[in-house]
């Protein structure tokens, strides 16, 4: 599988993953939550996963990553996702080409890395955008929002009151 198949269509899922979720959110202090005090807020962690986007798909066609913003009003991130889409809509899997062998050097937390195209998107952009994209999820869940596995993932259907709580141990 090339790296155009590999990443864009799990990004254009996750931008339509951020309009479903912030559709169920009936409270904005939902955004404003964290899942503890020195973490991101779910608005937060909405704003770096939509950024994952184009600090995916911009070194993998050679171009520099814009500063994204880390605008936390629902509106703002609303059309943060309208514009990730945009931008993935438009691009042509030509400038793909050569992005597998592209030797992209980017900075994680603190940590300066230089990996191969294929190892930067699959090893290190893909995985930490799904990561932001669960917290902000799971962010919203503990603070209310009426949240579930299908408005993350895009397939997973279950009726009304389903639970997942059980009085039998796991082990």
């Amino acid at each position: 599988m090339d790296l155009y198949d590999a990443t864009i269509p799990p990004l254009k899922r996750l931008t339509d993953a951020v309009q479903r979720l912030l559709a169920c959110l009936d409270d904005p202090a939902q955004l404003e939550a964290r899942l503890a005090s020195d973490s991101f807020s779910a608005a937060e962690h909405f704003c770096v996963a939509l950024g994952y986007v184009a600090r995916t798909v911009m070194p993998l066609m050679g171009d520099e990553v814009p500063e994204m913003p880390m605008d936390t009003d629902p509106g703002a991130i609303l059309a943060l996702a309208h514009d990730m889409r945009f931008l993935l809509d438009q691009l042509d899997r030509s400038a793909f080409d050569d992005a597998d062998a592209r030797e992209i050097t980017h900075v994680a937390g603190e940590a300066e890395l230089t990996q191969s195209g294929r190892d930067y998107a699959l090893l290190y952009a893909l995985p930490n955008a799904q990561f932001h994209l669960t917290l902000a999820y799971a962010t919203a869940r503990m603070a209310g929002a009426k949240v579930g596995k299908g408005d993350l993932d895009g397939f997973h259907i279950y009726s009304p009151g389903t639970s997942f709580v059980s009085d039998t141990p796991l082990n």
